[in-house]
């Protein structure tokens, strides 16, 4: 047999001559001992065959396999990770990189959070780092992936070429202005393919993967593949929420659906310094329900619960946008008032008197420093003040 007619690459070593067959045009020759190499974006087994007069190397494409083996070994890690509680947002840059080293044509790769009512890029791989941060509202990503919105949330991937490319970065560019087409190196782009990932019927991220130098980029194989690790961002999406649904009941109070008091505790610093870079004045009012024990043993726990769940439901009426409200104890609550001063004060209390059915004493402070304590303390204390004296 003619190894140099061969359907697959082979290279013939005899002394210093070495000759390829069609094959295996273009391809490097293989390092001496390796058993599999990679070479034009695709993986090679690398088999040696003796010969009379010399060496026969014979190639054998497993890209396929490998792709497998490597979406398959992200997919543990994706999955250990969040066993071991690690954070996921953190894996989302990891997740594209093998992305982009699996899929043969990528060459370069960006992945989009869905961050309330916009997207932003939290992980770029072949770009200017600056690109980070960028974002792009949902109408914008919507446009930019071109295939309408019944695709779009069935996470269909898709690719674009050529200069339909830059078209729909223009248009998907108005909030990003220069900074996609500079760092985002767009003119260089010459396909791209990109797939929705869709987590409980909502796009919550999309995965973006280029090609920089050949429109023709991109095979049915490998918008297959795409479609994997949009499935890892989805594991990685759901670890995500879980853990801020954890964290968000961590810091609300099941009665009531307020804020508690660790809650108040994070909140407080930042909301202070926000007012003080405004100029802003802040109140803090201290709240109290009067004669809960009573009303617990003449009516009974429910009838306690309830009349707690009229106090709270009673500060989120009163409250304007950017009013906050918590439960700091059993009959005790605390509400902040970003823009109202000390005179403001008199006036949110007797109208939160209005709002409820049950009689409740209150005392605030205008907040002067960050020291949140002293703050509830004083508060506290005007509290006791105004309660009814014992007859």
């Amino acid at each position: 047999m003619d190894l140099l007619q061969a359907p697959f690459p082979v290279f013939l070593l005899r002394g210093e001559k070495v000759e390829a067959n069609a094959a295996a045009q273009g391809l490097p020759l293989p390092p001496p001992g390796v058993r599999r190499y990679r070479a034009g974006g695709r993986y090679y087994q690398v088999e040696r065959l003796a010969l009379e007069d010399g060496e026969a190397i014979l190639l054998s494409e497993v890209s396929d396999l490998v792709h497998q083996a490597e979406a398959y070994a992200t997919t543990l890690r994706v999955m250990a990770s969040l066993v071991q509680q690690e954070d996921p947002e953190a894996l989302f840059g990891e997740v594209l990189r093998i992305a982009v080293e699996t899929i043969p044509q990528a060459q370069a790769g960006t992945l989009f959070l869905r961050r309330g009512g916009f997207f932003e890029l939290v992980a770029q791989v072949g770009y200017d780092p600056r690109l980070l941060g960028l974002r792009t509202s949902l109408e914008e990503e919507a446009t930019w992936y071109g295939l309408g919105l019944n695709n779009w949330f069935a996470g269909r991937p898709r690719v674009l070429r050529g200069e339909e490319v830059r078209h729909l970065s223009a248009l998907t560019a108005q909030q990003g202005g220069d900074v996609l087409f500079v760092y985002g190196r767009v003119r260089e782009i010459r396909a791209t393919l990109g797939v929705p990932v869709v987590l409980e019927g909502e796009v919550l991220a999309t995965l973006n993967l280029d090609n920089l130098e050949d429109e023709a980029a991109f095979t049915q194989e490998d918008l297959a593949l795409a479609q994997a690790f949009a499935l890892k961002t989805a594991v990685l999406l759901y670890g995500l929420k879980r853990r801020q649904a954890l964290a968000e009941e961590a810091k609300t109070d099941p009665l009531t659906g307020l804020r508690n008091r660790r809650a108040l505790e994070e909140t407080f610093p930042r909301l202070f310094e926000k007012t003080r870079k405004q100029g802003q004045p802040l109140a803090l009012i201290y709240w109290d329900l009067n004669g809960l024990k009573a009303l617990n043993d003449r009516l009974g726990h429910a009838a306690g619960d309830q009349a707690l769940k009229g106090l709270a439901l009673g500060l989120r009426r009163l409250s304007r946008r950017e009013d906050l409200a918590f439960r700091i104890g059993g009959d005790e609550f605390v509400s902040l008032h970003p823009g109202l001063g000390e005179a403001h004060i008199p006036e949110v209390i007797a109208r939160l008197r209005n709002l409820v059915p049950h009689a409740v004493s209150a005392g605030g402070v205008e907040v002067e420093s960050p020291d949140l304590e002293a703050h509830l303390r004083e508060a506290d204390r005007r509290m006791y003040r105004d309660k009814p004296r014992p007859r």
